[in-house]
């Protein structure tokens, strides 16, 4: 079952609790480190952007597209909707045959406004090329384009494109096709309900460059290459997996997604780390992401440790800015 992994704190007085799972893995795939129940079976959501993307590059799609490191890596993410991340998801589709009426992600305010509590006042919230997955949608039109399918199918679950991304899923996170639940991501693509622990797996491989042939390797190193080199695509400024790119250059490769879900992994030591919030609340995400680090041994340099701050003990401010608590994470890693 879970463990409570956190504490909201108002004052000096506890008011609120979250409840949550863990699950560490080394490079073999085995089970080391858990909290709660490192099985528990939950959607992935956009932590499975990286993997959702290797059709793309495995099918040769990127390569006669010409796509950059930028353009790749802005594919694998969840970007905060500036005017550099719009213009990048423009130049995917573009370079493509594809056009922006073609995104069947809807549209939502900018992350940027959303985070700086900006009110849109130029249609900000009305650009398609502004949601968050539009880069993982310029990917998904790409590869339908390159396959000859209509794209007006892309998100269908049957479409030949949503097929080898399922399989890409299957490799990755070494799950059966037939016990994965499918089901409706918030974007409006297939999204996948798989345990805990297959997601720590994913991205050990994902960050080892662990492939099956050597293509999928050559494929998995050039996806962390492009996350690597571009993380602020991915991510953006203010944001978890920008902030653990940063702190952990080189040898970090991370992605969270929606209802409190992230995957992180690292090339030294080489492990792959699973962390899921019960209640799908991310402000308790990021201080246990970070507690599961600290309670490994794994720190950044003093230097980099600014990074990571105020995710480590999340300041709760009323709309006042006045503060009124803490989010302190509270557990301790079991060895299996």
């Amino acid at each position: 079952m879970a463990e409570l992994v956190a504490k909201v704190y108002r004052g000096k007085r506890e008011e609120s609790v979250h409840y949550g799972s863990v699950a560490v893995v080394d490079r073999d795939g085995k089970l080391t480190h858990s909290v709660g129940d490192p099985e528990f079976f939950t959607f992935v959501r956009s932590s499975s952007k990286p993997f959702q993307l290797i059709p793309l590059l495995r099918t040769g799609a990127a390569d006669t597209y010409e796509f950059s490191q930028k353009q790749i890596s802005i594919m694998c993410g969840s970007h905060i909707g500036t005017d550099d991340h719009r213009a990048t998801v423009l130049w995917n589709l573009e370079t493509a045959g594809n056009k922006p009426e073609d995104l069947q992600c809807g549209v939502h305010t900018p992350l940027f406004m959303t985070m700086a509590n900006k009110i849109p006042e130029h249609g900000e919230h009305l650009d398609v090329l502004r949601h968050n997955c539009s880069g993982k949608h310029s990917g998904f039109l790409a590869l339908s384009r390159f396959l000859g399918e209509d794209v007006a199918n892309y998100l269908n679950v049957n479409s030949m494109a949503q097929k080898m991304i399922l399989d890409a899923i299957v490799e990755m996170y070494e799950y059966p096709k037939e016990d994965i639940v499918i089901a409706v991501d918030g974007c409006s693509a297939p999204n996948f309900g798989i345990p805990l622990s297959r997601t720590a797996v994913a991205f050990k491989k994902l960050a080892l460059a662990q492939g099956q042939t050597p293509e999928m390797t050559e494929v998995l190193t050039r996806i962390t290459a492009a996350m690597t080199a571009y993380p602020e695509m991915f991510s953006g400024e203010g944001r978890f997996d920008l902030a653990l790119m940063r702190a952990f250059p080189d040898r970090m490769i991370c992605k969270g997604g929606a209802e409190a879900i992230q995957g992180m992994a690292l090339t030294d030591p080489e492990i792959g780390i699973a962390v899921k919030i019960h209640d799908g609340n991310a402000r308790a995400l990021y201080p246990v992401c970070c507690e599961v680090l600290r309670q490994l041994g794994i720190e950044p340099d003093a230097e980099r440790e600014t990074h990571l701050a105020t995710f480590r003990k999340p300041e709760v401010r009323n709309l006042r800015n006045l503060l009124t608590g803490y989010i302190v994470p509270e557990f301790t890693l079991k060895k299996t």
